[in-house]
């Protein structure tokens, strides 16, 4: 097979030639130097100094050398997977200049970290969103990297300035050479689709304000959607919830903010707003909020009485020209286009006149993405609520193109796996993140019992990049005992949100199972901030152990063979059984008492029970009684035991 790495030896070539000019050397954390630089200039704290063109020079060299070990392959085994989250200009940012100022992660530095994941054995990169983003409606002091400007350009910002002097080079050729990168050593490369919200300002609203729901602009401030009496916090909207919702005074006041788009409201006059921004270069948004009054409508949660703000950055495209005909009975006589829980879920609720235009230049954009950057495949942003016939053209459009893509849901609940498999799906979110936010036996216990039947993989993860990090939950212990725990599950690939190898404690977000008590707290979604790349303590030999013990038991780890053993205490087990060997994995879900362990009470008989892992060495007692051991709060051991016939 060709191995794609023209591009590669293009960039390995840019830095070794004796032309290139003379940088300033940059600190790096030293945990990055997976090639072995020695020509370090300085060393402290856990970083290096180096030259940039030097280090990147022996970086590719490795990388090129590297990837001997890995044959690319076009179809995943998602049963042998790890799918490592980043958020480019987070994961590799750094103070590289020791000014006090965070520098972007870019796509070239991002590849320093590629064998670095290939230590987490990570075959799969999710790449959280990397298109041009708005710089209107700032959220934090950097902006959303969801509040997308341009689903056909790329964010400026992953540009590095040590490829300035690269001739012909474009921002789009340094994604397609992290693609490249990523594909000698055999891992996958998803990005973040957005096609159901983008930018309040976005590209398209100057050609197609239609595309958009509008509202008077005095109703901007505190504009929320309707508090619905007699429905409890966080109800899914469901056809039987349609007429509380519409009869609530509350969502009458709602519906009476809405306007109609302005080129509808006054073509004239938005014809010679169009024609002065594009004459003076001013920003037509601002122009049609001063002028006419009006603004797209911030986007919100489809849930009802979700607590949730709203997003001030994006607005929901309409994606139908019309109502859904289940709700049209209780709209007011003219009512302008509007969004609420229901025509956010358009999947469920789809009007019967399609926007066809901008379907049409949704599915243009995967396509566009996906030619330009030879990715594999796309995680859906809420794609959930996307009109099915949307989503399947979508899709075969992709699968023509990438008959192996990989194509992950966003949906929240495992309940959903059949829907999401139907529609076309391989992966999905699913209810980690959710069941994650309270560690209990019996909670746990009814999240393994459904993993099985499951017709799609789910994401096995305690941390998201929408969550609260799972160190801030219980720190490093409860971090290596939910890694173990999330290693072995049926149906379930291990999913690493960047960040957490170096047990950090920041979050990306936290608009999912928040524990902060809605503190105003940095984020990296909307802040400029660095991972403690320099931590002295990683979960890396824990991730090394996790995977050899899987592949080594690949046989026996099949969802056919689990099982959920009783727990014992505050301890919890599962187990999977073949041909008379028996794997157990058994966690203390106790933050603070020791809980003793029975292995005869695991599977009764004779059998022999030896210890393959624990999550924190020397943590394994025996007590006096044989097969009975004393475990300390949050800790996890995996065991085999072979039965004696």
């Amino acid at each position: 097979m060709i191995r794609h790495n023209h591009r590669v030896n293009q960039m390995l070539d840019y830095f070794a030639d004796c032309r290139f000019p003379k940088t300033e050397p940059i600190w790096i954390p030293a945990l990055w130097n997976e090639c072995g630089y020695v020509s370090t200039l300085d060393s402290k704290d856990g970083e290096i100094l180096v030259e940039p063109a030097r280090f990147m020079v022996k970086h590719l060299q490795y990388l090129l050398e590297l990837s001997s070990d890995y044959a690319h392959t076009d179809q995943a085994d998602l049963d042998d997977s790890v799918i490592y989250c980043s958020l480019l200009r987070y994961s590799s940012a750094w103070d590289y200049t020791h000014t006090g100022n965070i520098q972007s992660g870019t796509f070239l530095k991002f590849m320093i970290l590629l064998p670095l994941l290939k230590k987490m054995n990570v075959n799969i990169l999710y790449l959280l969103p990397v298109t041009r983003y708005s710089n209107m409606n700032l959220k934090g002091d950097i902006g959303s990297p969801y509040a997308v400007y341009n689903l056909f350009d790329l964010d400026e910002n992953l540009h590095d300035p040590l490829l300035d002097g690269m001739e012909n080079l474009t921002i789009h050729d340094e994604l397609a050479t992290l693609v490249d990168a990523c594909h000698l050593l055999d891992i996958k490369v998803v990005l973040d689709l957005i096609p159901r919200v983008g930018a309040r300002d976005n590209v398209f609203l100057a050609e197609h304000p239609d595309w958009f729901y509008w509202i008077d602009l005095n109703a901007l401030p505190g504009f929320q959607p309707p508090h619905i009496a007699g429905l409890e916090f966080f109800t899914e909207c469901t056809p039987d919830k349609l007429e509380t919702i519409y009869r609530s005074k509350e969502t009458l006041s709602f519906l009476n903010q809405f306007r109609l788009p302005p080129n509808e409201l006054d073509s004239r006059l938005w014809n010679d707003l169009k024609k002065r921004a594009l004459e003076s270069g001013e920003s037509l948004l601002p122009l049609i909020e001063q002028e006419m009054g009006i603004t797209p409508a911030p986007a919100h949660s489809d849930w009802i009485n979700d607590v949730q703000p709203i997003w001030t950055d994006i607005a929901f495209f309409r994606l139908f020209k019309d109502p859904s005909p289940l709700v049209r009975p209780y709209l007011p006589e003219g009512q302008p286009p509007y969004v609420l829980f229901d025509t956010i879920k358009c999947n469920l609720y789809p009007g019967e006149e399609p926007n066809r235009e901008l379907w049409d230049t949704l599915i243009e954009a995967a396509c566009f993405q996906l030619k330009t950057y030879n990715i594999d495949g796309f995680r859906v942003d809420i794609g959930h609520t996307l009109p099915v016939p949307l989503l399947e053209s979508m899709f075969k459009m992709i699968k023509d193109m990438k008959p192996a893509a990989i194509l992950i849901s966003e949906d929240l609940f495992n309940r959903n796996h059949r829907e999401a498999a139907k529609t076309g799906y391989n992966v999905m979110l699913g209810s980690g993140w959710n069941i994650m936010t309270d560690i209990r036996v019996e909670r746990l216990q009814d999240y393994l019992r459904e993993l099985p039947e499951l017709q799609i993989h789910v994401f096995a993860c305690s941390e998201t990049a929408d969550t609260p990090r799972i160190t801030s939950r219980g720190g490093t212990e409860l971090a290596r005992l939910m890694t173990v725990f999330n290693y072995f599950l049926p149906n379930g690939i291990p999913y690493l949100t960047t960040g957490m190898e170096v047990y950090e404690e920041q979050p990306l977000n936290c608009g999912l199972g928040d524990n902060t008590g809605g503190a105003d707290i940095p984020k990296a979604f909307f802040n400029t901030m660095a991972i403690n790349w320099a931590s002295e303590s990683t979960l890396l030999p824990l991730l090394g152990q996790l995977q050899q013990l899987k592949r080594q038991y690949a046989n026996l780890l099949e969802p056919a063979n689990f099982y959920l053993s009783d727990s014992q205490g505050d301890i919890l087990i599962y187990s999977y059984y073949l041909n008379d060997e028996l794997f157990s994995a058994c966690f203390n879900l106790n933050p603070d008492q020791e809980q003793t362990l029975r292995t005869e009470l695991i599977y009764p008989g004779q059998k022999k029970t030896s210890l393959l892992l624990e999550s924190e060495q020397g943590g394994w007692n025996r007590l006096s009684s044989e097969g009975t051991y004393e475990m300390r709060p949050y800790e996890a051991v995996v065991l085999i035991t072979e039965l004696i016939k």
